[in-house]
């Protein structure tokens, strides 16, 4: 038996299935969340469906936070090298 979030978002993903990706992405962003949230909140309720799918996604949020985390620190890296340049720049006078 599925939920009322799950058919309510099987439908706005049929009803967009034949447009753009990104329109099914921004017209069926708050019914997914809703999904998700419920997912998350009731893993019991289908494991072996949710499970995979909910391990997916927390790996690829764990990789996408590495990744700003690497971004951050050469974002840090290239400021300390333009204070360093700064400051050798200030003693040659």
């Amino acid at each position: 038996m599925q939920g009322e979030l799950h058919v309510a978002w099987e439908k706005c993903i049929a009803k967009r299935r034949r447009r753009t990706r990104k329109d099914i992405v921004d017209k069926c962003a708050d019914i997914t969340g809703a999904l998700k949230k419920c997912m998350e909140a009731h893993p019991e309720a289908h494991p072996d469906y949710y499970e995979p799918i909910l391990r997916a996604e927390k790996v690829a949020e764990d990789e996408a936070i590495k990744e700003l985390e690497k971004e951050k620190e050469k974002e840090k890296e290239k400021e300390q090298e333009q204070e360093q340049e700064q400051s050798k720049a200030k003693n040659c006078f």
